[in-house]
């Protein structure tokens, strides 16, 4: 077995370099001199770089494809303000040359440890239809199986296996917090939320070697999914509430917040305008940090993130810490 080499979070700022990596991007694109360059964009489970071929690129774009493992040796630069690869260097790796773990990212927190406590807030809900409908669920093996391991995203949040389950619980334990501020609001409600908003995403994406599209998530997403999901394990209860149903269904539809996010109907209900709230924070703030961990050390910012619409300053991390420091030495 071929060793990893460097893993991508810990690449140096420049230099040669020799390591493993999956493609997750490959595409002859034009050169402004005439003629075409390979683009790449390579990652494993730490993060991902952009590469480029400059020469011979449409031979080397023959010699491997999308989702393949390639060993890479190039030189590491910066451009706008970020880390590229000038490939000099580029093959296929075999089957027995890699660890299929080193190339998919996955959460930090064990899935079993995770899963016990959704468990937990399952068995805390009041509501006895709830309740019922929660366990259901849990007692699919296909349903936790698929839980698991499914992603939060494909880039934005949560990005790796276990990142729904994250997700997921950093919600429900934000919502615990807010019903002790606003007790109006029916925590019960509030956890079926998190549990089901996003639900369908276990069928809508993939997580093999990289995150991905299933068939099915391409074609009808994961709100919709999530819906045919809820539909399936009410059925199976009795005599469930039609308006409980309703208000679940509403809670699927309207996460996203706004129509032109991808909302099929705004939050009507206080649960839905605080489960909006709370799903909208935790993924911004993921990815937030995700931003700032991969910035070069000693950075002050961030490069531009399109997806945010803007940079970030890695420095405020620093400052907070310090402060904190600072308190604590005073005490």
């Amino acid at each position: 077995m071929e060793e990893k080499g460097h893993f991508i979070n810990a690449l140096p700022d420049c230099g040669l370099v020799t390591f493993l990596a999956l493609v997750r991007e490959r595409e002859l694109r034009p050169r402004r001199s005439g003629g075409v360059y390979l683009h790449l964009l390579l990652g494993d489970k730490t993060g991902e770089i952009e590469g480029r071929v400059w020469d011979g690129a449409e031979e080397i774009a023959r010699l491997f494809a999308a989702d393949d493992i390639v060993k890479v040796r190039g030189t590491l630069e910066r451009y706008n303000g970020k880390s590229q690869l000038i490939v000099q260097r580029i093959r296929r790796c075999q089957e027995e040359e890699f660890d299929e773990h080193n190339f998919c990212p996955v959460s930090e927190r064990h899935p079993d440890e995770m899963l016990a406590e959704l468990r937990s807030h399952v068995e805390g809900v009041a509501s006895e239809p709830l309740r019922c409908l929660l366990t259901r669920m849990l007692g699919d093996e296909d349903l936790v199986r698929a839980l698991k391991v499914a992603p939060g995203g494909m880039r934005l949040h949560h990005a790796y296996r276990g990142g729904l389950l994250q997700h997921v619980l950093s919600v429900l334990s934000l919502a615990s917090r807010l019903t002790e501020h606003y007790p109006r609001l029916d925590l019960d409600l509030l956890i079926a939320g998190a549990i089901l908003h996003d639900i369908g995403k276990v069928e809508e994406l993939t997580a093999t070697r990289r995150l991905g599209y299933s068939t099915r998530g391409q074609l009808v997403g994961h709100v919709a999914l999530g819906l045919e999901i809820l539909e399936r394990h009410v059925a199976g209860l009795e005599g469930f509430p039609l308006a409980l149903k309703s208000v679940l269904q509403h809670l699927i539809v309207s996460h996203h917040g706004e129509v032109e996010k991808g909302a099929l109907r705004e939050p009507m209900v206080a649960e839905a305008v605080v489960l909006h709230a709370l799903d909208e924070l935790d993924a911004r703030l993921e990815q937030v940090w995700r931003v700032i961990d991969q910035a070069p050390p000693g950075d002050e910012w961030t490069a531009y993130v399109p997806s945010l619409r803007r940079q970030i300053y890695c420095a405020s991390t620093n400052t907070a810490a310090a402060h904190q420091e600072g308190k604590e030495g005073a005490a």
